[in-house]
């Protein structure tokens, strides 16, 4: 479907073409399992191949390939995102739903999407209404704010996805399809001062689809140190009730040349060792 869009896009007139690469190859070790190695981060964030074509009224279509699917995903699709848009304006196709930060709830779907700003305090606003057929994301997302955002989503299956909750969870651990919750609610911030990065997080997630979907809430903080161009280092926090279980994660990424970077991290559950990733990660 993407590539249709695409192709009709460029039979009209002749676009301005973009190829891109985002690919993470990431070794893990996990207590009690041997290791092993995959072609997404151990946030769910996919290795991608995407062409952008822009044109001279100024739309831009956009369509991006999953090198590998994550196991148990209910997002089966190999695309990644394929969508048109207006920049800043509208957004129409599978593309990532606008919730928080997008590091708890970070899920792709079919969708229609519009940006603006509210007429008295200039705040950005974007609202998403969602449909990916049977046991996947449905309904209406949004987000309000810019420094200290406000979400909410209203439907059926949000948080279901590899993608999603990947804090308090692996990727591979995600229900699937016909699972996650009806309701949504979300704050998140962020603030830097100099090198440093400060964010908190919370949702919210209600009204489970099934009987293992219970009323969860998380919580999640971090602060980045970005010493120089091309290094950082990350100290996170996450918790999940009502199981009260803890998360610490120590994270990097540092340029070994340009567009290649090694990002490792370490990750414990409550106290304990729950996964070790070492990624190399090219970007063009």
């Amino acid at each position: 479907m993407g590539f249709c869009l695409a192709s009709s896009l460029a039979s009209a007139q002749i676009p301005d073409i973009r190829a891109n690469l985002d690919l993470t190859f990431s070794y893990r070790v996990q207590p009690g399992r041997a290791p092993y190695a995959n072609f997404y981060s151990y946030t769910g964030r996919p290795s991608i191949l995407g062409l952008s074509f822009y044109t001279e009224q100024g739309f831009r279509a956009l369509v991006s390939e999953k090198l590998q699917r994550i196991p148990g995903d209910p997002n089966s699709d190999l695309f990644d995102e394929y969508y048109l848009e207006d920049e800043r304006i509208w957004r129409i196709g599978k593309q990532y739903l606008p919730f928080g930060s997008g590091r708890l709830l970070r899920e792709s779907a079919l969708a229609a999407k519009g940006d603006t700003n509210l007429i008295f305090e200039g705040l950005p606003l974007s609202i998403a209404i969602c449909d990916s057929g049977k046991g996947l994301d449905s309904g209406v997302i949004g987000r309000l704010g810019s420094v200290i955002g406000f979400s909410v989503a209203v439907g059926r299956h949000f948080g279901a996805s590899g993608t999603a909750l990947t804090t308090v969870r692996r990727p591979e651990d995600a229900p699937g399809q016909g699972f996650g919750w009806k309701q949504a609610y979300g704050i998140d911030a962020a603030r830097r001062i100099g090198h440093l990065l400060f964010r908190a997080e919370a949702i919210s997630l209600r009204y489970g689809e099934t009987p293992v979907d219970k009323d969860t809430a998380v919580f999640d903080f971090s602060v980045s140190l970005d010493p120089k161009r091309g290094e950082s280092m990350t100290i996170g926090w996450s918790r999940i009730l009502p199981a009260h279980d803890d998360y610490i994660r120590l994270a990097g990424s540092f340029a070994i040349v340009k567009n290649l970077s090694f990002e490792p991290s370490i990750r414990f559950k409550n106290n304990r060792l729950f996964e070790i990733s070492a990624e190399l990660r090219i970007k063009i």
